[in-house]
């Protein structure tokens, strides 16, 4: 049986002593501050990415650099017989792209694979691809049921402060500060790898109501994994879990949020939704 290495990216949302436990590795996207290019969990942690925004610097995240991916191929190819790589969906980075583009220089390789997938549904998939391949599926077998499959990841996410989506220009300064001052909460989706805004409401709790109605609006909940993922953990993060655990009857996961998509919405921010069970999709 062929040696795989399953690969994704730090927008997976673990540490890299959790990926080693787990059996997966994690390319490091940059993160720049100020237009200072830091490395999440190298030279800068969580807390100092979050104090960074709180002060009104810029932040952002951007692909991993192609000698970095390059070197990560390589020195991978040198234990494992193949590579299948899923990063950030393509809808949010140009990463897929480049992968893709330098797996050809690999021989066949390197398969990757766009499963518009974010944060630590990222890991969940990593998860099943790792049991499918124990089952004796090949690459490109999984490779075809994650990208024909509709909707694997959608969820709901709401964040707190409009003013970090203005900065990362995902709204316009006009449209932030008319929000601002209609005390509007935006309620974004996150559907085919792309988020969009759902819906605009006047209070938090109205978002959350409106975003689980959105979120649970499937035929079988039993075909997904469910998780809420926030920045922190509160009594409210704690009210969406039971909530979606007594509106599907299935568990619920409780994940906090990394760099790439808290880059983007800022701190305070909280998603929730599912994705689909791979492997049970396959398996069927």
């Amino acid at each position: 049986m062929k040696k795989y290495a399953i690969l994704t990216d730090s927008s997976c949302d673990i540490d890299d002593k959790t990926a080693q436990e787990l059996g997966i590795f994690v390319l490091r996207m940059p993160i720049t501050i100020d237009e200072k290019e830091y490395t999440e969990g190298v030279d800068i942690d969580l807390n100092g990415i979050k104090k960074a925004m709180s002060d009104g610097k810029v932040v952002k995240t951007s692909q991993a650099r192609l000698g970095a991916l390059i070197k990560m191929y390589d020195s991978l190819l040198e234990e494992y017989d193949e590579i299948i790589h899923i990063p950030l969906s393509s809808g949010l980075s140009g990463m897929y792209e480049t992968s893709l583009i330098q797996s050809k220089t690999y021989e066949g390789r390197i398969t990757v694979i766009d499963a518009k997938c974010v944060c630590y549904p990222l890991t969940k998939l990593c998860l099943d691809v790792k049991e499918m391949i124990g089952e004796g599926k090949t690459a490109s077998e999984i490779k075809d049921m994650i990208e024909n499959t509709p909707s694997i990841m959608e969820a709901i996410i709401i964040p707190s402060d409009l003013n970090y989506l203005k900065r990362g220009g995902r709204i316009t300064p006009a449209a932030a500060a008319l929000a601002n001052l209609l005390k509007i909460v935006p309620v974004l989706s996150l559907k085919e790898g792309v988020i969009d805004v759902f819906d605009k409401v006047r209070t938090w709790k109205k978002a959350i109501h409106k975003g689980i109605d959105e979120a649970i609006n499937v035929e079988d909940p039993s075909q997904y994994y469910w998780m809420v993922i926030a920045d922190g953990f509160d009594d409210m993060v704690e009210e969406v879990k039971q909530e979606l655990e007594k509106r599907t009857h299935q568990q619920v996961e409780v994940h906090q949020f990394g760099a790439v998509i808290l880059s983007h919405t800022g701190p305070g921010v909280v998603a929730f939704g599912k994705i689909k069970k791979i492997k049970k999709v396959l398996d069927n």
